[in-house]
């Protein structure tokens, strides 16, 4: 016994050491910390100017956020199937792994999460841990909705699974059928904007660079079609079908490919095709939908050990790759009909050839002597010790979501969180620590889960300039408006005679810019460079921002 916990000790160190250096890079909303990435910041809010959080603020209210807890234990050989369907050690797992959630939670910080288990077809834990919002005492419950990031991505893929099956699509089906016109959709590799299909976008190998497009959404507020308009304008990273790069907005032209195909709206179509089979009731689609329901979790970020409440992010432009919010009892569902090859109470609602397909391997990630990690449509599939893994991760930035299933023991949990920062870590691990227990308690070497998230970005406040430099110019000199084809247009207005206020696209909340020397000013909130330069009696005609000097984008915009 000791020797196979043994085991599944090593595999657990040896496959998160894999997943963290291969997979979390490409996580669409956490933060890769050698490279800042605008969807997924140093991880700091972005909080409005005139709602700076004071990080010396004691938020009492915030301790007794844990005295909430609720779990809903369905004991398998007691009104839920036949005693001896289960093996005689699940309850021991339920319990064991009960309580380290519970322990995991209490240390989190974290302000609300929940849990679902589903084992052989049914629902054998429910939990619901702490508020919904830091501050108040109003509890999780099971059908509280999550915001669930980049989980959404195989529902889309499910719903394109049941086009499939109804004939109104194939996997081969390229973008370009339902987006013909130059004036929607046109990359710069004319091979992949010619023969890029289902597969391809929703598998992440069309040579796009690795988050491209991210920042058009959370930090220039366009909507999906202006996006989609814009990438014309970077050049692809790597040829078409070669290399696997996370890409979010090509993920989401698969979506809304398929809404065209079916002659309805994306979100029309995840409410038909998968909500309402799966008696999804409270889930959502869009960011409106989810503030607009009276039981949803807020979303928050810890800072100094302290939750501080942020307003929700609207992920709508690339819906199909990460608005969905969901309720811990329908996730139940999904995990039932995932686990049970497209069936959900006694209906095939997608046939398990076309479910089978989603999960197929399209392009390795990853691969060692002891695991291969590919990105299949919508999940990651991980290879090791003769065991198959399905996973994904997900986050808005400021909550997390991680799905994970063991297809082989008919085991999956969801595990979901109001936090990022640490929530992404807490995912994880509860995910992971289920398969370690039900591992151990089966008295054989089942390899451990692959944890597709780690290592807790450091996020930063905004600071205030301390510089003694004096501004080379009027600070009205490096007012003005500056355009780029790819990002559009970035907007700069003085907020006193040392700081600005930086505008980017759509978004009516600015960045502020810290004078810090000469000509070089500092975002607050990302902690970047700003350099005004190419001066034209004492008028910059050019604006960088590293800020968005990232995911081929150039971070160089000229003044209009």
């Amino acid at each position: 016994m000791l020797k196979n916990i043994g085991t599944v000790v090593m595999l657990v160190a040896a496959v998160f050491l894999a997943v963290v250096l291969v997979i979390l890079p490409h996580n669409p909303t956490m933060h890769d910390k050698n490279t800042p990435d605008p969807i997924q910041t140093p991880l700091n809010p972005e909080i409005p100017q005139n709602n700076l959080i004071n990080i010396n603020t004691a938020n009492s209210a915030f301790l007794n956020a844990n005295a909430y807890s609720s779990t809903i234990f369905h004991n398998p050989n007691m009104g839920n199937g036949p005693v001896g369907t289960y093996p005689p050690d699940i309850e021991k797992v339920i319990s064991l792994f009960n309580s380290y959630v519970e322990n995991q939670f209490k240390d989190s910080l974290i302000p609300g999460a929940a849990v679902v288990v589903v084992y052989k077809d049914k629902i054998v834990y429910l939990k619901t841990l702490g508020v919904k919002k830091v501050g108040e005492s109003d509890p999780i419950n099971l059908e509280t909705i999550f915001q669930i990031g980049s989980c959404s991505k195989a529902f889309t893929a499910t719903a394109i699974a049941s086009l499939v099956d109804a004939g109104i699509m194939t996997w081969n089906d390229t973008a370009q059928q339902y987006f013909p016109n130059d004036n929607e959709f046109v990359l710069q590799d004319p091979v992949a904007a010619q023969e890029a299909n289902m597969r391809d976008l929703l598998s992440h190998r069309s040579g796009m660079h690795d988050k491209a497009g991210n920042e058009h959404v959370l930090d220039f507020k366009y909507d999906f079609s202006e996006i989609l308009y814009r990438m014309r304008y970077i050049a692809a990273q790597s040829e078409f079908r070669t290399k696997y790069a996370y890409n979010n907005i090509m993920f989401s032209l698969a979506g809304q490919s398929s809404a065209r195909a079916a002659s309805t709206t994306w979100p029309q179509l995840i409410k038909e095709k998968i909500y309402q089979p799966l008696n999804m009731d409270y889930s959502v689609v869009t960011y409106q939908e989810f503030v607009d329901n009276p039981n949803h979790s807020g979303t928050h970020v810890i800072y100094n050990g302290v939750a501080y409440y942020v307003d929700p992010l609207n992920l709508d432009a690339m819906g199909p790759a990460g608005s969905l919010s969901c309720s811990v009892d329908d996730m139940g569902n999904w995990l039932q009909f995932q686990l049970n090859n497209g069936v959900f109470n006694g209906q095939q609602v997608v046939s398990s050839q076309s479910l089978a397909e989603t999960r197929t391997p399209q392009i390795l990630v990853e691969s060692n002597p002891n695991m291969e990690i590919w990105y299949a449509m919508g999940w990651t599939v991980v290879y090791t010790q003769g065991r198959t893994f399905i996973a994904h991760a997900g986050s808005t930035r400021l909550s997390s979501a991680y799905t994970l299933l063991l297809p082989s023991e008919e085991l999956g949990v969801v595990v979901m969180a109001n936090e990022a920062t640490f929530g992404q870590d807490f995912c994880m691990d509860i995910a992971s620590e289920l398969i370690s227990i039900y591992s151990q308690n089966q008295g054989g070497s089942l390899s451990s889960s692959p944890e597709e998230m780690g290592g807790t970005p450091v996020e930063t406040l905004p600071i205030l300039s301390s510089t003694t430099d004096p501004l080379p110019y009027a600070i009205d000199n490096y007012v003005g408006t500056y355009y780029s084809d790819y990002y559009g247009n970035v907007r700069v207005e003085k907020f006193n005679d040392t700081c600005l206020n930086l505008y980017p696209g759509n978004n009516v909340d600015p960045s502020p810019l810290n004078h810090e020397s000469g000509n070089t000013f500092k975002d607050a909130y990302y902690g970047t460079s700003v350099v005004f330069s190419n001066f034209d009696t004492g008028i910059p005609q050019e604006v960088y921002t590293e800020r968005w000097d990232v995911n081929g984008g150039n971070g160089t915009f000229n003044r209009v």
